[in-house]
């Protein structure tokens, strides 16, 4: 998801580290500062509400960015 944002132009992508409201961990792809989680949710595509997580790191994507 994060190189597709990336090839779309779409720059303020965050791959991240998190923990979801059943304590585990899981990988998450936000846009937009958190704006939009993508693709966590069974049958949504986005999800307006980061509230259910709390992120625990942050994963650069500049090596991502610079072979598109």
């Amino acid at each position: 998801m994060v190189y597709t944002l990336l090839l779309l132009g779409i720059t303020d992508v965050d791959f991240c580290l998190a923990i979801d409201d059943n304590n585990e961990d899981v990988v998450l792809v936000t846009v937009d500062r958190a704006k939009y989680v993508m693709n966590y949710y069974p049958n949504t595509v986005i999800s307006n509400s980061l509230i259910d997580f709390r992120v625990t790191s942050h994963i650069d994507v500049t090596k991502l960015n610079k072979k598109i």
